[in-house]
């Protein structure tokens, strides 16, 4: 009996960590909430690279999650290379669109190769929701896997107690 493909990436991808459960709502409120609190509290000398940092705090943390699940990827070293240029220069937010959209060519081949779980990223969402739109996907997939997960436990258990 063939299986479905979250069954498969969950029985074959063991090697892979869950990607990050946030609800993506709960992730824009506290981003939200970083960023005005950085803009409230943060001298004015200091504001802009504080805001700055909480705004790329959450993107270089998946590019570093992505780098577990892919030595190859190459989203990481684009996000550094947009701090290292600094904030608020036209150039790091031009990096920043290299990492949304590299950051998403490896999470389609991630979950479409090696995790066979059939993700679809509509590229107008990612130009427009980016790192929020990827968690809404990510945390979807982390609830499928551990949905499958405890299906493939019960259904364990109800084998050998047979």
């Amino acid at each position: 009996m063939p299986q479905p493909p979250v069954a498969q990436a969950v029985n074959h991808g063991s090697d892979f960590p869950s990607p990050p459960r946030v609800h993506w709502a709960r992730l824009l409120l506290a981003l939200i909430s970083a960023e005005a609190l950085a803009f409230w509290f943060v001298p004015d000398t200091y504001r802009n690279f504080a805001v700055y940092a909480v705004a790329v705090a959450w993107p270089t943390y998946l590019c570093i999650w992505v780098r577990k699940i892919d030595p190859r990827s190459s989203s990481l070293y684009w996000a550094i290379a947009s701090l290292v240029t600094g904030y608020g220069f036209l150039f790091s937010w031009l990096l920043w669109i290299v990492v949304i959209y590299e950051l998403r060519e490896e999470l389609l081949e991630h979950y479409n190769r090696r995790e066979p779980i059939n993700l679809r990223l509509n590229w107008f969402l990612t130009l427009l929701f980016s790192f929020v739109y990827f968690q809404f996907a990510l945390n979807k997939i982390s609830k499928l896997k551990e949905a499958s997960r405890q299906a493939f436990a019960a259904e364990s258990q109800d084998s050998v107690t047979a």
